[in-house]
């Protein structure tokens, strides 16, 4: 058998289940078919993808995929469907046209169990202190 390796510019969107068994394999929950809008929510609930084939915001901006970073409103049950209370985290959105492989690797980032290591904290005082000298 012989794999054909292409740029991961040039490549075309791919399969969906890529994203969806990536995932899974971290623990989060789909809640509907990958066939439709769907949504995977993660353990806890803090983050949710959602692939929107069938909405309308995806006939009118070509955003097909949505990862969002949420809070909830206190006291919401936050195994249903991660609904977000204002203000989200954050958004990321990727059109119809960006390939699933790359897709993977900002979710593959999103769910690595040693987070983000941006170095040592520094107290916003001696911030302050150092810009100062």
């Amino acid at each position: 058998m012989t794999t054909t390796h292409i740029p991961a510019l040039l490549a075309d969107e791919g399969e969906p289940q890529v994203a969806f068994d990536l995932l899974a394999a971290a623990g989060w929950t789909l809640h509907s078919v990958p066939t439709d809008n769907s949504q995977m929510v993660a353990p806890g609930g803090q983050a949710r993808l959602v692939f929107q084939p069938e909405s309308a915001e995806y006939a009118n901006t070509d955003v097909l995929w949505k990862v969002q970073a949420v809070t909830f409103a206190p006291g919401r049950d936050q195994e249903i469907l991660a609904v977000p209370a204002k203000p989200r985290a954050w958004t990321a959105t990727f059109t119809g046209e960006v390939p699933v492989e790359l897709i993977g690797a900002f979710l593959e980032r999103l769910v690595a169990p040693e987070g983000v290591d941006r170095g040592p904290a520094v107290p916003p005082a001696e911030t302050d202190t150092a810009a100062a000298a």
